[in-house]
């Protein structure tokens, strides 16, 4: 039974995380004003419009923000977590407890998601330094958090650290906001 119920555990995991990812990114892009002629976006795109589509009939894009995609990522970690609490501990969490959770678990994985964009890209630069796909993308989900550092924290001999304190902030904001929203929740069970 502790074998099928790891596997089943890993395999929801997978599954929820990849989609959550997608659709997590569709809604960043969007949020960062990409272009849809990149190649990443459109594969994105098409990956997530069936379901976008469907969503927006009922909830519409607001001033840059696409609140079907939002929508989708916040269902989709509130089905994880509700599946996760059914294998786990064999009852379903209260729905005020999963909501409050997965409101938290949004947020740790937006952070998430931007902590590696903010790293990739740093490393791309590294190894790769001409423009391509990857980069671009990179480039447009990180340059709002990067260039209000970059205000106060100008490049050093050609040498950018802006990434450093922005990695570190999206740390703290985890620490200090998401961690706590998903222990409250918990409590509340």
């Amino acid at each position: 039974m502790l074998v099928l119920q790891a596997a089943l555990l890993f395999l929801c995991q997978t599954i929820f995380t990849l989609l959550i990812i997608v659709f997590l990114l569709r809604f960043c892009l969007q949020l960062s004003g990409a272009t849809p002629r990149n190649i990443i976006t459109q594969w994105i795109g098409k990956i997530t419009n069936p379901v976008i589509k469907l969503v927006r009939y009922v909830f519409r894009v607001w001033k840059g923000f696409d609140s079907a995609a939002f929508l989708i990522c916040l269902l989709l970690v509130m089905a994880k977590v509700y599946i996760f609490s059914w294998i786990k501990i064999d009852e379903a969490l209260p729905l005020l407890s999963i909501f409050i959770f997965s409101c938290g678990q949004l947020l740790q994985f937006m952070l998430q998601l931007y902590s590696i964009a903010i790293i990739a890209q740093a490393v791309l630069s590294w190894v790769n330094p001409s423009p391509n796909a990857l980069s671009d993308v990179l480039y447009i989900l990180t340059a709002p958090m990067l260039n209000l550092v970059r205000r106060f924290l100008p490049p050093i001999g050609g040498l950018d650290l802006s990434p450093i304190p922005v990695w570190l902030g999206l740390q703290l904001i985890n620490i200090m906001v998401a961690t706590p929203i998903m222990r409250a929740s918990l409590w509340m069970f």
